[in-house]
């Protein structure tokens, strides 16, 4: 969880560059933000309250990533947002990425039961495989 999509930043480069000069740029841009996403002195959040529960999200004037929406786009914009919500979610202290089990068919996390019964399967088959 918080991996960058570097999908919208190939896409906002091969507007401007060809094929070769914007992966180059897209790929110093993601690591860019990258750092960016690691830094702990920056926090682009805000306290609200929800249904009667303090939440944090994303600071309307920030001007990173006010920044980037107008030189990029709302895709990449995305993207960093996604990628800041789940850090500071799993991992707001250490912001890096974290590793998370997840249910692919049903697009949510998966329950450790599910993980579980997934491990099992996978080995019943490799024992089968070799038997």
């Amino acid at each position: 969880m918080g991996e960058l999509d570097t999908g919208p930043f190939h896409e906002a480069m091969q507007k401007r560059y060809n094929e070769e000069e914007a992966e180059d740029k897209a790929t110093e841009l993601c690591s860019l933000w990258e750092e960016y996403l690691k830094d702990p002195d920056w926090h682009p959040f805000k306290v609200v309250m929800v249904d009667g529960k303090e939440k944090e999200i994303i600071k309307d004037d920030d001007e990173k990533l006010n920044g980037l929406r107008k030189d990029l786009g709302e895709k990449a914009y995305n993207a960093v947002v996604a990628a800041l919500t789940e850090i500071n979610q799993y991992n707001p202290s250490g912001r890096y990425v974290t590793s998370e089990l997840w249910n692919y068919k049903a697009g949510r996390r998966a329950t450790l039961q599910e993980g579980v019964q997934f491990l099992l399967n996978h080995w019943k088959r490799k024992k089968e495989m070799f038997s």
